[in-house]
């Protein structure tokens, strides 16, 4: 019976481990997939041509499947991760912690939809109007989300997350500073930048292996 709690904090510690990886994995494949959308310069005729062919937009509900998955491996890890913390939570960052993973969950999930909204229309309603402007319009919406808002959500879940590792001692200290680091360069310069859209899905994938490796100070 003394065990119990034992095992069921590592228990919490395996399942935080895993479910950061499979987000952070589902994450990468599914920026791999959406970046073969086409080219905006295109005519109408070829950009409707590209979402009514099967396996262009058979790729891109894939991915949006794969958003689906990897946002709830997402909320999973956030509540492992809170639940790790336990009663050293501070009541402010831990509130802060939760609203940034709620809202970022949000603009990850709307932008992700608003990327493959017309190859949902093109795959489910047969003649679907699908043209320049309204693939303009969806894009623009999504990277709007994915690639200004998400990042400052992002940072802020950096932040309070490395805030809650230094006043709690639950990971090494050195985890806190880099998620200072990028979690600043993410809210100074957001993903207009494309290529910084890896740096928030590697940072999970490195708290998780983390996690995984190491247990906390009161354990030790």
């Amino acid at each position: 019976m003394t065990n119990t709690p034992r095992r069921e904090r590592l228990r919490s510690i395996e399942s935080a481990a895993i479910a950061g990886v499979v987000y952070a994995v589902l994450t990468l494949i599914s920026l791999i997939l959406f970046r073969g959308l086409p080219d905006l310069k295109l005519s109408d005729d070829a950009i409707a041509a590209w979402f009514n062919d099967t396996a262009n937009h058979s790729t891109l509900v894939i991915a949006l499947n794969l958003v689906s998955i990897a946002s709830v491996a997402f909320l999973w890890f956030v509540a492992v991760i809170r639940r790790r913390i336990g009663e050293k939570e501070d009541r402010f960052f831990a509130t802060v912690f939760l609203g940034a993973s709620t809202l970022y969950l949000v603009t990850y999930i709307a932008g992700a939809v608003a990327l493959a909204a017309p190859a949902v229309a093109a795959s489910v309603f047969e003649g679907a109007a699908v043209d320049q402007a309204t693939v303009s319009l969806t894009i623009g919406t999504a990277n709007a989300m994915l690639l200004i808002i998400g990042p400052r959500m992002q940072a802020l879940i950096m932040f309070t997350t490395s805030t809650l590792v230094l006043r709690t001692g639950v990971m090494p200290r050195w985890l806190a500073y880099i998620g200072y680091a990028t979690g600043v360069v993410l809210f100074l310069f957001p993903l207009v930048y494309q290529p910084l859209g890896i740096v928030f899905p590697l940072w999970v994938l490195v708290v998780s292996i983390t996690i995984g490796l190491t247990r906390p100070q009161h354990e030790s």
